[in-house]
């Protein structure tokens, strides 16, 4: 679902790779498919009649809830290897997702009258990297302005040289195997790493008592939906799935975060590759948290293999001629203590 911008300054296991357009093509034999994906309206409040919970929103720098930063930008792919032959795999769900997530509970316990470029850091979850660039919005150099989730000033150069947060993230969680460049060929953010990386960020930044970081395999869908109505936030891995492929039916892997629940069955993801509800803004326009699109899929409990995932997105990732299923075969759950 695509929410209208607000105005800021008026509010004052196994390894997985992340999963793009380019190589689903490369490995996938597609049939035509002309399905839309279901779109399903929610409420401005977290929790509606028809039984939807979304994570709230916070005025000051999540006016809409769970961010839905873009993975498509800069120099965000992995290029060695076979990924050389398509251009390069775009690779970074993994820590796009997990930025969401930092930025959203950072936004939680920030000064509720707070805008982007005010120069106010209270909360340390989400620090002030320091972008090259001019801050943008402004006018302070500041946690939350925009440029501090990319700043194309510093282009990705595989760990090395400056970070904004999502590239800080991926370096924290070893996405391309960048801490390790002897290593080549490898793309994407292993469970482990994500898992791991997670746990020494909130760590790094003295919280490590305030929150748990927990990876599930094959997680039930009941489970997603007690942890986001309890304003968990909730990473999903969905492993793609050709039904008319001879070869490599499923492959490669794609996170999501998950913004809204629905326990009748019903899932909105915060997306960092795909923006079905709201096509319009560019990658860099999604740096800004008021620019999302809530993206609504129905939720089908009868898994083509139930052993790796026991609840599926029918028809979920876009090929165009396609759509590929996505097994929900992994999540990544951060939750606040008591």
């Amino acid at each position: 679902m695509y929410r209208r911008p607000m105005d800021w300054r008026n509010m004052n296991r196994k390894k997985m790779c992340s999963a793009v357009i380019l190589v689903a093509l490369f490995l996938s034999a597609c049939s035509v498919s002309l399905v839309r994906s279901v779109s399903h309206p929610h409420p401005s409040i977290p929790l509606s009649e028809d039984g939807w919970h979304y994570l709230p929103a916070y005025s000051n720098y999540a006016p809409q809830g769970l961010p839905d930063f873009d993975q498509k930008q800069d120099n965000w792919k992995a290029r060695q290897g076979i990924w050389r032959l398509i251009g390069g795999l775009w690779s970074f769900c993994a820590p796009t997702c997990l930025a969401n997530i930092f930025w959203w509970f950072d936004s939680k316990h920030e000064d509720p009258s707070g805008y982007p470029g005010d120069g106010i850091d209270l909360y340390p979850l989400v620090r002030n990297l320091n972008a090259s660039g001019s801050p943008t919005p402004g006018p302070n150099t500041d946690d939350h302005n925009f440029n501090n989730v990319n700043d194309l000033e510093t282009r990705w150069r595989h760990g090395r040289g400056a970070k904004e947060l999502v590239e800080a993230l991926a370096w924290y969680c070893n996405t391309n195997f960048c801490q390790h460049p002897l290593i080549r060929g490898r793309a994407g953010t292993w469970a482990i790493f994500l898992e791991k990386g997670a746990k020494q960020w909130i760590t790094d930044a003295g919280l490590q008592d305030h929150y748990t970081v927990e990876g599930v395999w094959n997680p039930d869908f009941s489970l997603i939906v007690s942890k986001l109505q309890n304003n968990s936030g909730v990473i999903v891995n969905l492993l793609l799935y050709n039904s008319d492929a001879v070869v490599f039916q499923t492959f490669l892997g794609h996170y999501v975060a998950v913004a809204g629940i629905n326990p009748n069955g019903s899932i909105a993801l915060s997306d960092p590759f795909q923006n079905v509800a709201n096509p319009t803004p560019t990658a860099v326009d999604h740096n800004d948290a008021n620019i999302v699109s809530y993206d609504v899929y129905p939720v089908n409990f009868s898994s083509p293999f139930p052993e790796k995932a026991s609840w599926w997105i029918v028809e979920y990732f876009d090929l165009g001629i396609k759509k590929l299923g996505g097994l929900a075969q992994y999540a990544l759950i951060i939750s606040e203590t008591e």
